[in-house]
């Protein structure tokens, strides 16, 4: 009995540590785009950035999924225009803040926007930030009293140079301050992390009129917004942008690239110590194997002692027109490639990552966006998927991406289908389902198990209904007049 018990633990070890790794896509019927994720406690995570899938126009949406990976649900947010969600927060025990931007409220321009939902996802209120400009946010944190910093751009006007974004919001999403800094050309923050309760520092690009090039920056400003150190970093001829920022043993990492050419950029990184002191800052020259890579997210791994790249590639050996994506480790010091085992995902059309975090088991999560997968395996549903690549501590950062199929459903919840001529709800569902759609015409439904199995066929005139609730929980695909879209039934 002993062994048996010994050898189901063993089993089970085992099976958790092969489910801690999984690369998977979510898509619907438009453009999906992931944008941030987020490790929960309980080992589930949340997913969050822009979609079409919901409605015509670009809406927020945040997806929970388990640790698997697998769907659990999903929502969306916004109104008559486009939403974008840059970055999600958790308040334990409240809900969920969304940070991103909006011009469903404005006269065509994008303002920033904060959401709070529940810890279901349903929305308790929304706020847009209404300035003349046009406004983009593209990095948050929270800060120690639950409130939080914005950091983007704002354009005075549409083609005009932008300048530095900076906004701190208490926890109700009222603004305590708002500040620009900019120069005579363009000026943008891309990152921002906390380093104490009340500093935090800043990394994106900055133009320097004495080289006439845009240099990457970081900074570090108080709980006020003022500044208490800036560092232009980039040492060679040529435009530098600091994509993203992580902290470390040794001070705060920053990842980015150095344009060599307008078809060759090159990854950028380094160190500064947190008094704003540059410790080394690499961007190596190319050889005789021409590639253009930017490091689009880096984070810090506690547990494993070393630091995680998200790179965007283009290289002699991958499609000529297109970025790819690498997922691989480098020291937390000075950003050298550890050439241990990574991740690839090369797909022929354009790849994307909207952000890396540490995850509880000492690994990484990530999310991003694929716009085109037509390899003979997988095929979008939609303009592009989500995908969502997690790995484990155990130091290799290698998943299988070439082998996966679009099967998780990121509309799972969409009322809407066929152009808003046909209603179906509600989505998830518990028991009744109801379809409605104008005019009389009747339509044949069919209902389609995860495998493909029929499992339900009626022909049906509107405001009809099927009863579900005697049908085990799952994901179905309903398919009316020969065009399938899932449900959830819990």
């Amino acid at each position: 009995m002993r062994f048996l018990s010994i050898l189901s633990f063993l089993l089970v070890v085992q099976l958790v540590s092969a489910q801690s790794r999984f690369y998977k896509l979510y898509s619907g019927s438009g453009f999906d785009k992931g944008e941030d994720v987020l490790a929960l406690p309980d080992s589930t995570f949340l997913v969050a950035g822009s979609s079409g899938s919901w409605e015509e126009n670009a809406q927020g949406f945040l997806m929970k999924i388990d640790s698997v990976g697998a769907y659990v649900w999903s929502q969306s947010y916004g109104a008559q225009e486009t939403e974008e969600i840059k970055r999600v927060f958790h308040r334990p025990g409240m809900g969920y803040y969304l940070a991103g931007m909006s011009n469903s409220w404005s006269n065509g321009n994008y303002d920033p926007m904060l959401i709070f939902t529940d810890l279901a996802g349903n929305q308790q209120w929304i706020k847009t930030y209404q300035n003349p400009a046009w406004e983009r946010i593209h990095d948050g944190v929270q800060t120690k009293d639950t409130g939080f910093v914005l950091v983007g751009e704002r354009q005075v006007t549409l083609g005009a140079e932008a300048d530095i974004l900076l906004m701190r919001l208490n926890k109700n999403g009222d603004t305590l301050w708002t500040k620009t800094l900019g120069t005579a050309g363009a000026d943008r923050a891309n990152s921002v992390i906390r380093v104490s309760d009340s500093l935090y520092v800043v990394g994106g690009e900055w133009y320097v009129a004495d080289s006439s090039a845009t240099k990457g920056f970081t900074m570090e400003i108080n709980d006020q917004g003022v500044v208490q150190w800036f560092d232009t970093l980039g040492h060679l001829s040529g435009d530098f942008a600091v994509s993203d920022l992580t902290q470390t043993p040794f001070g705060i990492q920053f990842a980015g690239h150095h344009t060599f050419s307008p078809e060759n950029h090159n990854v950028f990184s380094g160190s500064i110590s947190l008094n704003g002191l540059l410790i080394n800052q690499n961007a190596p020259q190319d050889g005789t194997f021409i590639s253009d890579d930017k490091c689009q997210q880096i984070a810090y791994l506690a547990q494993q002692d070393r630091s995680i790249y998200g790179i965007q590639v283009q290289n002699d050996s991958t499609f000529s027109e297109y970025f790819d994506l690498n997922f691989g480790y480098v020291d937390a010091l000075f950003g050298y490639w550890l050439g241990l085992p990574y991740t690839m995902v090369i797909n022929q059309g354009y790849d994307y990552i909207g952000n890396i975090r540490p995850t509880l088991d000492g690994g990484f999560i990530a999310t991003g966006m694929n716009s085109v997968i037509v390899d003979g395996q997988n095929q979008l549903n939609g303009g592009s998927n989500v995908f969502v690549l997690k790995v484990n501590g155990n130091g290799s950062a290698y998943v299988q991406t070439d082998t996966v199929f679009t099967t998780q459903q990121l509309v799972g919840l969409s009322p809407l289908f066929e152009g808003s001529e046909v209603l179906m709800f509600p989505n998830p569902v518990e028991s009744v389902l109801h379809l409605n759609w104008e005019g009389s015409e009747p339509k044949q439904i069919e209902i389609y198990g995860m495998m493909g199995n029929l499992l339900h066929r009626e022909s049906m005139t509107p405001a009809q209904t099927i009863d579900l609730s005697n049908w085990p929980q799952g994901v179905y695909y309903v398919c009316i007049n020969g065009s399938a879209y899932p449900v959830v039934k819990h």
